[in-house]
C-alpha cells in the first residue's frame, strides 16, 4: 500500500501568520475529509493557545511536537553549491529540557499526550548515529520522530528510498522514525520562485507518481509560513492531495501510520 503523510512544521514568528495558516489549514482539511498532523514548537503554542484550540477539536489534525524554541538535536553540516555551513545541535540537557517544555504544554493547554516529533531543521540519517538523543526523547514519552530529512550532504533532496525504520540497532525497537522525503517546501519554494506554483508542483509530483508506483511512504513536509506566502488558499496542498488520491495513495496522519506500523511489528512477534 502506499501511503502518504503530510506534515506541518508550525513555527513561524509573527503570530499573525501561525493564526491563518491554523484557520486555513482547519478549514482545508476538514472541507476535504483527509488528515495531516501538525508539529507544534512550544513558543507558538504559548504564546497563541486559543487559536489552536480548534484545530485540537478537528479528528483530522494530529498535534505533535517541534521542540520549545527550535533547539537543534543535532549538529548539521550543510554542504550546498553556497558552500559549507554548519548549524550547531543542543547538549542532552538543553534537547531533554525543550522537548520536556513542549509536551508539559500540549497536554496543558490543548490536553494531547505527545508521542511524535519533528527535529528542528532535520539530519541526515535521523538519530541513527546518536542513541544517547533516542534515550532522551524514549524517557519523555516520544514513540516516532521525524528527524530524517537530509541527505548525506545534510542537505536535499532526500530520496524515496529511504523509508521508515525501527531504531531497533539502537537500542529502542519501539521508536519509529519517519524520514521526510524529497525537500522541506521552504526551501524549494524560494528555488522555484515563490510565486510559480506550477513549477513547484511539477518537481514534488514525481515523488507521488514513484511512491504510488511501488507502494512507498511519500512523506510531505510543509510549514505555516511557507504553506500561506503567495498561496494564501493553500492551493498547494490541495493540488497534491488531490494528485495523491487519483494515484489511488492512502492519506493518513503519521500517528496513524505509526500505529499500523506497530501493529504489524505486534503481529510478527507472535508468529
Amino acid at each position: 500500500m502506499a501511503y502518504m503523510l503530510i506534515g506541518y512544521d508550525v513555527e513561524s514568528s509573527e503570530d499573525e501568520v501561525t493564526t491563518a495558516f491554523l484557520k486555513r489549514a482547519n478549514s482545508l482539511h476538514t472541507s476535504l475529509g483527509v488528515p495531516a498532523t501538525l508539529f507544534i514548537r512550544g513558543q507558538n503554542l504559548e504564546r497563541n493557545p486559543t487559536a489552536f484550540e480548534a484545530v485540537a477539536a478537528n479528528s483530522l489534525l494530529e498535534l505533535q511536537q517541534h521542540t520549545y524554541s527550535h533547539t537543534l538535536l543535532k549538529t548539521v553540516c550543510q554542504c550546498n553549491e553556497e558552500g559549507v555551513t554548519v548549524f550547531r545541535g543542543g547538549t542532552l540537557e538543553e534537547i531533554q529540557a525543550d522537548v520536556a517544555k513542549a509536551s508539559a504544554l500540549l497536554r496543558e493547554y490543548l490536553g494531547v499526550r505527545c508521542i511524535g516529533l519533528t527535529g528542528p531543521y532535520t539530519y541526515y540519517r535521523g538519530l541513527s548515529d546518536r542513541p544517547d538523543i533516542l534515550k532522551v526523547l524514549w524517557e519523555l514519552g516520544i514513540r516516532y520522530t521525524r528527524t530524517f530529512g537530509r541527505n548525506e550532504h545534510d542537505w536535499m533532496p532526500v530520496p524515496l528510498q529511504w523509508q521508515p525504520f525501527w531504531y531497533e540497532l539502537q537500542g529502542f525497537p519501539g521508536m519509529l522514525e519517519v524520514m521526510i522525503h524529497g525537500w522541506h517546501d521552504c526551501l524549494l519554494r524560494p528555488l522555484c520562485g515563490w510565486t510559480d506554483l506550477d513549477g513547484y508542483l511539477a518537481l514534488v509530483k514525481p515523488l507521488i507518481e514513484q511512491a504510488a508506483a511501488e507502494d512507498l511512504v511519500f512523506s510531505y513536509c510543509a510549514h505555516d509560513h511557507s504553506s500561506l506566502r503567495e498561496d494564501p488558499e493553500m492551493t498547494i496542498i490541495i493540488r497534491l492531495i488531490e494528485y495523491a488520491q487519483a494515484k489511488g495513495m492512502t492519506i493518513i496522519t503519521y500517528g496513524q501510520y505509526y500505529e499500523r506500523r506497530k501493529a504489524e511489528q505486534s503481529s510478527r512477534s507472535q508468529l
